[in-house]
């Protein structure tokens, strides 16, 4: 049965860098859209937080030698969901080239990850 989201979620190999009231590095992510990111394990934020987020694609690298050298996608957003098992994080403010670039790097670890 397709999904009846506006943004579909779609299993990518990516991992988020998260600055709230907390800071957690390289935390993978579990599904991601062009409207928000769902992460595993226990939430650390509160809903309703405001969180800065660093997503990296790991996928893209192909041969790069060091992790700064990551594709990676600078974001903002809004803790929607908080529990022991995820915490789910909807993205806002994006401008039209963030929105873009995100496009790009989803379809292309969408891409990657079924290849592989």
């Amino acid at each position: 049965m397709p999904e009846a989201r506006f943004h579909p979620r779609l299993r990518v190999h990516a991992q988020a860098d998260v600055v709230g009231a907390e800071v957690v590095l390289w935390r993978a992510l579990e599904d991601l859209s062009l409207g928000g990111c769902k992460l595993g394990g226990p939430a650390w934020e509160e809903v309703g937080a405001a969180v800065s987020l660093v997503l990296s694609f790991p996928t893209l690298a192909g041969g790069l030698a060091s992790l700064a050298s990551l594709p990676s996608m600078p974001l903002m957003g809004t803790v929607v969901r908080a529990g022991s098992r995820d915490m789910a994080i909807r993205f806002h403010g994006m401008s039209d080239e963030q929105r873009a670039t995100l496009r790009k790097h989803i379809q292309d670890s969408h891409e990657a990850a079924a290849g592989a």
